[in-house]
């Protein structure tokens, strides 16, 4: 069977098992750091299950260990706006319910410590923290220096799961810079974006006007015909207006999901974006 004959076979009937009554629980008892519609949180599931399905030999691929990656998916799609004593009560609910393949933990552990390994058992993230090796040649900048733990190697997974697929995420700003210095300058460029209380519609669109280059006829895209990645920060911060409405998330929703906007010089005229991957 294939990757997404065995998805379709088996993701309905695991997710019936638990997403309807966690998204439920989380809804009715519990305050996530920002608002998700149900949608948003299917959405996140299927992207990161697909990130997650890259690197699965399908000779390995078993109804067991598929039914463990949705799952993964499932909890950190769920779980990772919210706090982590919130994550304890989702786990709490999600071990009440019947046939899941959660991970056994001990008290002082949750699921989220979890990770699914490449033959489909459950590994804690601390067996894959990497060694930091002190630069000998040079004195690293201060602000630059990440030292590898659970917490950040996790999110350096989730990251990349997303990322290779060109689909938009988020996370610490650190943690995403410290990611995104693995390109290679020469065909993946990196921006960083700070949003403020002062930062406007025009004042994004004219900045991501700035990082692009006219490819062909109105598609633009960078230098060199090269792939881009922006980082936005605090994208939270712009002013909501008095119809409770953050404009300049507006046009930034409008990127991600049209590829581009509309020109500001030439009213009507649509400016399409390609290779550029907003995160």
């Amino acid at each position: 069977m294939t990757k997404s004959a065995a998805i379709s076979e088996a993701v309905m009937p695991t997710c019936e098992k638990f997403f309807a009554q966690i998204h439920r629980f989380i809804t009715m008892n519990l305050e996530a750091k920002m608002e998700l519609l149900e949608c948003n949180y299917i959405k996140q599931l299927t992207d990161l299950l697909d990130g997650l399905m890259l690197d699965v030999d399908e000779k390995e691929l078993t109804r067991a260990y598929l039914e463990k990656l949705i799952v993964f998916a499932g909890m950190w799609s769920l779980g990772a706006a919210l706090e982590i004593a919130d994550r304890q009560k989702v786990e709490a609910v999600m071990r009440e319910l019947e046939e899941l393949p959660l991970p056994p933990c001990s008290e002082e552990e949750t699921m989220f410590e979890y990770v699914v390994g490449p033959k489909g058992v459950w590994e804690h993230w601390s067996t894959r923290v990497p060694e930091y090796i002190y630069p000998k040649d040079r004195t690293p900048d201060y602000t630059q220096i990440l030292v590898p733990n659970v917490d950040n190697t996790r999110t350096d997974f989730l990251i990349h799961a997303i990322a290779r697929q060109t689909k938009p995420g988020t996370a610490k700003t650190v943690m995403v810079k410290g990611y995104c210095r693995k390109y290679d300058p020469e065909e993946h460029m990196f921006k960083a974006v700070n949003f403020s209380s002062a930062t406007t519609p025009n004042m994004f669109q004219r900045t991501m006007e700035s990082y692009i280059d006219k490819r062909v006829g109105s598609t633009y895209g960078p230098p060199a015909g090269k792939k881009m990645t922006v980082f936005i920060d605090d994208i939270n911060m712009p002013l909501i207006n008095e119809w409770g409405d953050q404009i300049t998330n507006e046009i930034t929703r409008q990127m991600m999901e049209m590829s581009g906007f509309y020109n500001l010089d030439k009213p009507g005229d649509f400016t399409t974006i390609v290779d550029i991957q907003v995160d």
